[in-house]
């Protein structure tokens, strides 16, 4: 739950900490604020995961609207396309992170996460809103 708010997770924290000390109201709103906690990370992995996609593809069909051959035998090779096709900041640290492929991009591939989990990448909404 890393994309939520400061507010949704002390406000998680000090619900848990009443229902712990029997407040059954306070452990029906902890279960229904986790749950759309939970529900908003897979939905802004989901939107991370259609990114890296639509991405891939756009720089996948220019070459073939440029006549090059599409060859792609490893992940490495994919990272170097997309090096050489996106040019907005933005879409550059979504797709690429620190230069080995954000964790959206390694989630969509099937690859390890990096060791670090510091490779940057697309990041959902901060969770602000309420559920």
């Amino acid at each position: 739950m890393s994309t939520h708010s400061r507010a949704n997770r002390e406000r998680l924290a000090a619900l848990d900490r009443l229902a712990e000390a029997g407040d059954a109201q306070a452990e029906g709103e902890a279960r229904r604020l986790r749950h759309w906690m939970i529900e908003r990370d897979q939905q802004d992995s989901k939107r991370q995961d259609d990114r890296m996609k639509v991405l891939t593809g756009a720089a996948v069909l220019e070459l073939l609207k440029r006549g090059r051959p599409v060859s792609l035998p490893d992940h490495q090779a994919l990272l170097d396309l997309l090096a050489e096709f996106l040019i907005r900041p933005a879409d550059r640290e979504a797709v690429l992170g620190d230069g080995s492929g954000s964790e959206a991009l390694r989630r969509v591939l099937g690859l390890p996460s990096s060791p670090d989990g510091l490779s940057g990448g697309a990041q959902g909404a901060d969770g602000d809103a309420t559920p």
